[in-house]
């Protein structure tokens, strides 16, 4: 299908902000740019220059081509929205950051996505819901001015099929919206769970994976910083590193977006471990032995007291 096909089909779908060909085409003379100016060598992106939105100029694709990202997004938006509507509502948007996974300027090559998503899989499984579906990006953003410097690394998705209240209990620690202080002063871990009005729009947007200043989760007034040279081209660096579609998150469904048939699990109720009793210690304990069920007032025990002495 024709570039300009998928454009109008995503546009029929009611999204309105897809990126344009000329769009990612800066987009990619940018990331050209700043590889040039970094001491990545020339050989690892140099094919990069090749690539276009109908052709890739390189042997394997990376997550860092922009064109390729783009062609995989025209794929993945109308089938992710078909996936969410044959789950069914309630549909969610969820954002989820954690402060042990910030990052310092310098570091998002140790930014780990595997443990984020073991923790989104783990904390969705806790739910027994085999109903349940999730699509979603591991998003990195510059860390804004007033903060300091480094990366913020959050899960931003749709859970599908799951109730706010369950949301909030299996990704929180605490309740009040899922804030917590780690320390005294510092970064917190951040929660937040908003129903989606729009679900094609949103489906576009937890699925981009270009680098975008960080927008605060409640206060949507304060706009987002634009990422300055030097943090694009640290991203661009980390996305070389990175195979096409890691940073997606997918549960419940295959990697082409189709349900699974997965069977509900069994609750098993929670059973006390018995407490072991230390049966060597016996001999030593009161009511056996030389400690036997005397009262230690009577006279009988400060006989035996004073014969022992």
């Amino acid at each position: 299908m024709k570039i300009a096909k998928q454009l109008h089909r995503i546009t029929k779908l009611g999204v309105s902000n897809f990126e344009t060909v000329e769009k990612v085409e800066r987009a990619q003379a940018d990331l050209l740019d700043r590889l040039r100016a970094s001491p990545v060598r020339s050989r690892r992106y140099r094919d990069l220059s090749r690539c276009s939105a109908t052709r890739c100029g390189t042997a394997e694709c990376t997550e860092a081509c922009y064109f390729g990202t783009f062609r995989r997004r025209l794929q993945e938006v109308p089938a992710a929205l078909r996936l969410l509507q044959k789950a069914g509502p309630p549909f969610h948007e969820v954002r989820i950051m954690r402060a042990s996974w910030r990052r310092p300027l310098g570091q998002l090559n140790t930014a780990s996505i595997v443990a984020a998503k073991q923790l989104n899989r783990r904390a969705l499984d806790s739910l027994y819901d085999p109903s349940i579906v999730a699509v979603g990006t591991f998003e990195v953003a510059p860390v804004p001015p007033c903060e300091g410097q480094g990366w913020i690394c959050e899960i931003h998705q749709i859970v599908a099929g799951a109730k706010k209240e369950d949301l909030e209990r299996i990704f929180s620690t605490r309740r009040d919206r899922g804030e917590i202080k780690s320390r005294s002063s510092g970064p917190i871990n951040n929660l937040m769970i908003r129903e989606v009005d729009a679900l094609a729009p949103k489906v576009s947007e937890v699925l981009r994976r270009d680098i975008q200043g960080w927008q605060h989760p409640w206060r949507r007034e304060i706009p987002p910083t634009r990422p300055k040279k030097a943090e694009r081209s640290e991203f661009y660096r980390w996305l070389l590193d990175l195979h096409p579609g890691m940073r997606l998150i997918r549960y419940g469904c295959d990697r082409y977006f189709n349900l699974l048939g997965k069977q509900p699990r069994a609750i098993k109720p929670k059973v006390p471990k018995k407490r072991p009793s230390p049966w060597w210690l016996e001999p030593y304990q009161f009511g056996h032995g030389k400690w036997r069920d005397i009262d230690p007032n009577s006279m009988e025990y400060a006989i035996i007291k004073a014969r022992r002495s």
